[in-house]
């Protein structure tokens, strides 16, 4: 029963967001400052946004079955344009996040390549990347001892949907998984899931 009640609030989180980002596109639209096509070849100094600073979440919900417990990495990110075309945009992302628990802690950088497709403000985005990160503080409960320092790495995936354009607030939201790659298994939050199955929010500001 739990897990078919935290099915649906997955379901209606993603509904939800899709819905803002519908509702912004139809409303910019109205007010006439959506955007219009991105011309073929397009310049940065044109329409194509550029530079983007954001904060995002990325959480993995509990699973009673596996009695792996819910937590976040949140990231504050740099977000850059390097191909704009008519119909699809490249852009790298790299941040520093961390990972904070009450007796686990850890700082990393997180770097993925990002394919938009679309040619308005509203995108579809696909992103494939790694994450590094140092475990600082490495509490096991089992044990109830501090483990060694540990670095961790993980391959970060997304599919989801951004909006962005230039000076404007910018928003990014999906399906965010992580494949560990190594020593997932010296850490106790970690240990029962190589795949950790989780779902990213970012809200920021592209400046140009």
């Amino acid at each position: 029963m739990l897990i078919k009640i935290k099915f649906m609030i997955k379901k209606y989180i993603g509904f939800f967001i899709i819905s803002i980002l519908a509702l912004v596109d139809v409303k910019a639209q109205q007010s006439n400052i959506y955007p219009m096509p991105r011309p073929k070849n397009c310049e940065y100094d044109n329409i194509c946004p550029s530079s983007t600073i954001f904060p995002e979440a990325r959480i993995r919900f509990k699973n009673n079955k596996d009695s792996i417990p819910m937590f976040g990495l949140f990231t504050l990110n740099y977000d850059h344009t390097i191909i704009c075309r008519e119909k699809y945009l490249v852009s790298y992302t790299v941040g520093v996040d961390f990972w904070s628990f009450k007796k686990t802690r850890s700082l990393g950088v997180p770097a993925t390549i990002n394919f938009m497709l679309g040619g308005g403000a509203v995108m579809l985005e696909t992103s494939l990347g790694l994450d590094y990160l140092f475990v600082y503080k490495n509490y096991n409960h089992k044990a109830d001892s501090m483990d060694n320092k540990q670095h961790y790495l993980g391959l970060l995936g997304r599919i989801g949907l951004r909006y962005e354009k230039k000076k404007s607030f910018f928003i990014r939201a999906g399906y965010t998984p992580m494949l560990s790659l190594i020593n997932f298994n010296k850490i106790p939050i970690l240990a029962t899931k190589r795949f950790n199955s989780m779902f990213g929010l970012g809200v920021g500001y592209t400046f140009k």
